[in-house]
């Protein structure tokens, strides 16, 4: 069967003489992984590092990592990010973490949701954009939470604290008020479950 729906390149390789390995994730797919035959000849400039796509691909009845894109369509640019270097480096950060940890053929639309409002946020970079903290604290906790390695908070304020900021990650809505500190407590908690769960980083 022939579908299509959307990818974030996190990571592209060449593969034999004029294709190009792309690994990233997709919402219903989990992590995936795409052979794009002709994009090195310039046929595909769009498959590029940080960018949705519309990929058409054959859905076979075996779940696999690796498939073959028919057509590729650029969706969104979030590579104006790349303009400024830390933004760029916690964007590759982000993109290893998830490639690393994130399952293949498992549904991840919060995760999804949420890189693409990180992404957006790292390629505007405005005085009203989320800080590289609060980016990092968004996907972790979006992606622990979606794969149930989330704990219950210690009181129903916390609980609702956390289910504003994955709501807020999902939406690309403004995150929860507290002081810029408290994200900082919270990125460096994140960082002990990411341990704990021995995910790597």
């Amino acid at each position: 069967m022939i579908i299509s729906g959307p990818f974030i390149v996190l990571d592209k390789r060449p593969y034999r003489e004029s294709a190009l390995l792309l690994r990233g994730v997709n919402p219903d797919y989990g992590r995936i992984s795409f052979i794009l035959h002709g994009a090195q000849s310039g046929k595909t400039p769009q498959a590029d590092l940080f960018r949705e796509l519309e990929i058409e691909f054959e859905d076979k009845e075996t779940p696999q990592e690796l498939y073959t894109a028919k057509k590729a369509d650029l969706l969104t640019d979030f590579s104006p990010l790349a303009d400024q270097p830390r933004h760029f480096l916690m964007a590759g950060k982000i993109g290893a973490f998830l490639l690393n940890n994130m399952p293949p053929g498992e549904p991840q639309p919060y995760t999804y949701d949420s890189l693409r409002s990180v992404l957006g946020n790292l390629a505007l970079a405005d005085e009203t954009s989320w800080n590289l903290v609060q980016c990092s604290v968004v996907i972790k906790t979006a992606f622990l939470y979606e794969n149930g390695m989330l704990p219950e908070g210690s009181s129903a304020a916390q609980n609702e604290f956390m289910e504003n900021l994955v709501a807020a990650g999902i939406d690309n809505s403004p995150l929860p008020e507290c002081p810029d500190k408290y994200y900082d407590t919270l990125n460096n908690w994140l960082n002990e479950l990411i341990r704990f769960h021995q995910l790597k980083r």
